[in-house]
């Protein structure tokens, strides 16, 4: 992985004592969300809403053909340790699809017992964030003359739909911007460059995307963000 190979050299420049160490920062990028005053009023009234998470395949914007069922499961792991009832979405996908998609909205609250949809529209794991400014060891901002840095971060939408009025009850958008601490690259951008494309000859073509353990963490904290906005 892209990361990975970037980790590895950094980690040969720091045993090789390098002379130089640059910093990276990118300030956060906010997030949109949209909560409706009726979705605010149903959740003051009900401590526990029965939700289904829907996860259709074509919203996914990832490039590597991996299972990210994990992440689905972080999701719904996120819902249940804030109260919510979580449904089974292979059934309720099951429930939709016998309806020939002529969906009642009356019916499929009465055949699903579930009262919203927690839509997962879009996954980006791969925004590219750059910047060709760096810290320097003593703190002072630099200009990098060689180029660019670049570090991916990652944005995930959320819909909520009301069954029972079948209205959009919320929209959200939150996001992933890495090095918000510092990000340290040792040598110029030109030996990292130099390296990477050495590296990169191997045979496992680069990953590019924001790590497995970071975005899981990423999506945790964004369905934590989303049920405290829903709840606002």
């Amino acid at each position: 992985m892209r990361s990975k190979l970037l980790l590895f050299i950094v980690s040969l420049c720091l045993f090789a004592s390098c002379s130089s160490t640059k910093t990276i920062k990118f300030s956060d990028k906010e997030d949109d969300v949209y909560t409706t005053d009726n979705l605010k009023e149903f959740l003051n009234e009900n401590k526990n809403p029965k939700v289904v998470l829907r996860v259709p395949d074509a919203s996914l914007n990832a490039t590597a053909q991996e299972n990210v069922d994990y992440l689905y499961n972080s999701i719904e792991n996120q819902l249940l340790s804030s109260g919510f009832v979580v449904r089974d979405r292979q059934l309720f996908n099951k429930i939709i699809g016998n309806d020939n998609n002529n969906i009642d909205y009356e019916k499929l609250k009465e055949k699903s017992d579930t009262d919203l949809i927690i839509e997962l529209t879009k996954l980006d794991p791969g925004i590219i964030y750059e910047t060709n400014t760096y810290y320097d060891k003593n703190d002072q901002e630099k200009t990098e003359t060689y180029g660019t840095f670049e570090r991916y971060g990652a944005s995930v939408e959320f819909k909520v739909v009301s069954i029972e009025t079948n209205e959009y009850a919320g929209m959200y958008k939150f996001n992933y911007t890495p090095c918000t601490e510092g990000c340290i690259i040792s040598k110029s951008f030109k030996d990292l460059r130099k390296e990477l494309k050495e590296l990169n000859k191997m045979d496992e073509k680069p990953y590019e995307g924001v790590e497995k353990d970071d975005l899981e963490d990423f999506i945790k904290r964004a369905t934590r963000e989303l049920v405290a906005e829903m709840r606002s």
